[in-house]
Parts: C-alpha cells; sequence; structure tokens
C-alpha cells in the first residue's frame, strides 16, 4: 500500500491555515472540522509548516493572557518530515514511530496535497490484515479458487 492509496480513501478536504492567520482562528478551524492539525501554507501555497492542538495548548499554558495575539506562524513546526504520493505506507509509518510524530504532510512539487495521520496508518493495516485473513480463511477451508 502507498501513500496515494490512504489519500484517494479520505473524503473530507484538506484544512489549511496560512502563515498569520491568528491562533484563534485556527482553534475554530480545528474545532469546527473535528481535526487535530493544520497543514500551514504560505502565500505562494507551499508548505510552510504543521500547527498542533498540543502546539496551541502549550501557547496558552505558557501566555494565558497573550496568546489571542499570536498566530499560527509563530507556533507551527517548520522542520517537518514529509512523504510523496508514492512513498509506502511502512516507510511513513517508520517516520512516525522513529520521531514520535502523529501527522505527516505529503507533498508534490512543495505543494501541500494530503495529510496521513497515525490514525489513518492504522486503519489501512487493518484492513490489510483483514484483507489477508479473509483469503486464509478461504484457503483453509478449500473455498480458495486456486
Amino acid at each position: 500500500m502507498f501513500v496515494s492509496d490512504i489519500l484517494a480513501a479520505k473524503s473530507r478536504p484538506l484544512i489549511t491555515a496560512v502563515v498569520d492567520t491568528s491562533i484563534p482562528e485556527a482553534m475554530a478551524l480545528l474545532l469546527k472540522h473535528r481535526i487535530s492539525c493544520l497543514l500551514v501554507i504560505d502565500d505562494q501555497q507551499r508548505l510552510a509548516g504543521l500547527v498542533s492542538d498540543k502546539d496551541i495548548f502549550r501557547l496558552v499554558y505558557e501566555e494565558p493572557k497573550g496568546f489571542m495575539s499570536h498566530t499560527v506562524g509563530d507556533v507551527m513546526t517548520k522542520k517537518l518530515f514529509t512523504a510523496l504520493p508514492s512513498d509506502p505506507l511502512h516507510h511513513v509509518a517508520a517516520l512516525m514511530t522513529t520521531h514520535r510524530i502523529r501527522h505527516i504532510p505529503v507533498v508534490d512539487n512543495d505543494r501541500a496535497i494530503g495529510l496521513v495521520s497515525i490514525g489513518d496508518v492504522v486503519k489501512a493495516q487493518l484492513d490489510s490484515m483483514e484483507f489477508e485473513n479473509r483469503h486464509l480463511r478461504k484457503y483453509i477451508d478449500g473455498d480458495y479458487p486456486a
């Protein structure tokens, strides 16, 4: 399975923010769409970073009276691990595990085209195991057309 397979199975559009999106606006987007991070794009539609609910939570904790004057550009993660649509899923899973991250942006020519979450990876792996188990059961039962 490849990253492109994960993206093809997703039904919701990619939710993004621009670098100067205010923290309250970002919070509203996260809550409205029931997501835990936003890809941040620059004025040329290139990937600039990623801001997560944890980034915002940390800012609110550190600056309880001043967080509302910040933008996502102030708190976003700029050094990102990214994936290509052609990357195998096990590569993305290894990146997430090794670096303890929950989301990996998918890029094509420096443009953000999708986002793969740890939940997407787990679901894809479960679906794959279920498919394999079904065929193995048929084989054991003698129903396999081989």
